[in-house]
């Protein structure tokens, strides 16, 4: 899962947060980026990355290989077509994990064996 939560406009959060684009710097209440892994048996939150919402190696799946640790052989992972990665799905397998994600309506796929994709 991944939100996005606006933060008390304090220094710490300022120097540490970024803000969005059309206020002025200093003013504006920052962003941060939140990806968590949640239990679908429970609904508890298993684990949680937390980091600006621009910049580099801010982005979602940067977050989400920060938790990935918490992710144990016999899990499964499910996400939306963002998640839909070759890197993501090999890593989560090396894990021992499974993973149920929407391909991308733009990525080709065609599962049947010895016939031509066109």
């Amino acid at each position: 899962m991944e939100t996005t939560v606006s933060m008390p406009d304090i220094p710490e959060n300022q120097k540490m947060y970024s803000q969005p684009e059309g206020q002025k710097p200093g003013v504006g209440f920052p962003i941060a980026r939140l990806v968590a892994t949640i239990s679908l048996s429970c609904g508890a939150v298993l684990d949680v990355a937390i980091g600006p919402y621009q910049g580099e190696e801010t982005g979602e799946h940067a977050l989400l290989r920060q938790i990935l640790d918490s992710i144990s052989a016999g899990d499964i992972m499910l996400g939306d077509r963002y998640y839909c990665s070759y890197f993501l799905i090999a890593m989560l397998q090396w894990l021992g994990a499974d993973s149920v994600f929407q391909i991308h309506a733009r990525r080709k796929s065609d599962f049947r064996r010895g016939k031509q994709p066109w």
